[in-house]
């Protein structure tokens, strides 16, 4: 693949005089919030799906390259609090699948990629890939994250997909930017909920973290570096979590997010202190499903986020700790805990504005002492679901750890196969620590599938 320089791209991308086929979108508070945390380190994210069978570049460069002009994506262009597409106009050339060199392994250009920076002034913010292994290949795609979450992105690699594997399937039809930030989307007029109890609730949340355990090393929290572990998980394990689940009236997300707080638990550099004595585990929430209007056709960055809180005496029981996770996840939703991050992300980007890089990354270790974090999908609910198992084997998603998280765990499900994506930052974990880490969270899957 050809690569250009950034001052080649913002020439080329010039050149174009088609006009943008979007009307500009305005930055919600998630998107300043993220792009705030651009400037301490890349936020990057990936999917990758592990496809049966030779990989056929020229028709993957093809399919790419159409999807993108059919959706009307391409070069995104940032003007002050606004941002638009631009389609590529002739220089699709200089933005092909990158067809990875013979033995090149898939951790490592996940780690690379979530590593490299995407040029800030405007430009393709996706970088496509393909990796060829004995009997299947991958064909992944990196994205700046800021422009899109992980519906959108499944969106874009769909019409990727459908166009090599079932031409019947494409969708067609341009993409919309949000014509709304968070409060027109999600505020107390769509769903209900009052912003004083909101501001009360986000008022408890912060208090709460000065009993949050920390990473009491401030060096260890300044270097944002990232690797990746794909961890390897028993065929059926998904199944057997579901029947437990079931049995102990939580949902499979609360068992994955008590799995972690143990993991976390064992692992992660934050000692217990006479007042800081419980786990915070944060969940990455897609709030789509919040929306009063519909979104099916939306490409942005459209998420919230909550936490949970482990006390010590709960971590030593597993039934308990899992009783512990589900009360609280059910009363987020029944208090539409996701919908109101926004005046929590509203907080964060005022911090972001007042504090030098080095002061916001201490505001974040000592103030949101998150120990870990997880992002879950069930992709059996959407289009991934109808190609399980053939031609498509395996959907790994990868999830930044941000500047306030140590390691984040992004499990999906597809057919009968749970897969684990595990980003950590080695500066706090160490490479060594790592793969007992990720055999740690997958044996305690094991473990609490058998608790039925």
């Amino acid at each position: 693949m050809l690569n250009l320089t950034p001052e080649t791209t913002r020439l080329s991308s010039a050149a174009g005089s088609a006009p943008p086929p979007h009307r500009p979108g305005k930055f919600n508070i998630f998107q300043r919030l993220v792009r705030q945390w651009e400037s301490l380190h890349p936020y990057n994210g990936l999917q990758v799906l592990k496809i049966r069978g030779r990989a056929d570049l020229a028709a993957c460069n093809k399919a790419w390259h159409a999807a993108l002009e059919s959706l009307g994506l391409g070069t995104v262009w940032v003007s002050d609090d606004s941002y638009f597409y631009r389609q590529l106009n002739g220089e699709a050339a200089y933005h092909g699948v990158a067809a990875c060199p013979e033995g090149t392994k898939l951790e490592a250009w996940i780690a690379n990629e979530m590593n490299r920076r995407y040029d800030p002034s405007g430009s393709v913010p996706f970088r496509p890939f393909v990796i060829q292994e004995s009997g299947h290949f991958w064909m992944g795609l990196g994205y700046q994250h800021w422009v899109a979450d992980s519906a959108s992105i499944r969106m874009l690699i769909h019409e990727w997909f459908a166009r090599q594997f079932d031409p019947g399937a494409a969708r067609g039809g341009r993409l919309r930017l949000s014509a709304g930030g968070y409060w027109s989307l999600f505020g107390p007029h769509r769903e209900g909920w009052r912003t004083g109890d909101a501001l009360l609730s986000s008022m408890r949340w912060h208090s709460r973290f000065r009993r949050a355990r920390r990473i009491e090393d401030p060096h260890q929290f300044q270097d944002l570096s990232q690797r990746f572990t794909l961890l390897s998980t028993p065929d059926g394990l998904i199944d057997d979590l579901r029947a437990a689940a079931k049995k102990m009236g939580v949902t499979v997300n609360d068992v994955f997010l008590a799995a972690i707080a143990l993991t976390c638990h064992r692992f992660v550099p934050a000692p217990q202190r006479f007042r800081r004595r419980e786990l915070a585990i944060g969940t990455i929430v897609d709030l789509r499903p919040g929306a009063r209007q519909p979104l099916g056709d939306v490409f942005d960055l459209l998420l919230g986020f909550t936490s949970v809180w482990c006390r010590t005496k709960d971590l030593g029981d597993w039934s308990t700790l899992v009783q512990s996770v589900g009360r609280q996840t059910h009363q987020h939703k029944r208090n539409a805990l996701p919908l109101t991050s926004c005046l929590r992300t509203g907080a964060g980007v005022m911090m972001g504005k007042c504090l030098s890089p080095r002061s916001l990354l201490e505001f974040y270790r000592k103030r949101v002492a998150l120990a870990g974090a997880g992002s879950n999908v069930n992709l059996n609910r959407c289009w991934p679901g109808k190609y399980a198992g053939d031609p498509l084997l395996e959907y790994l998603r990868v999830a930044p750890t941000g500047p306030m998280t140590p390691l984040v765990f992004a499990t999906s499900t597809l057919g009968s196969r749970l897969t684990v994506g595990l980003t950590y930052r080695p500066a706090i974990i160490p490479l060594q620590n790592a793969a007992l880490l990720g055999e740690d969270f997958v044996a305690r899957l094991t473990e609490a599938a058998r608790f039925q």
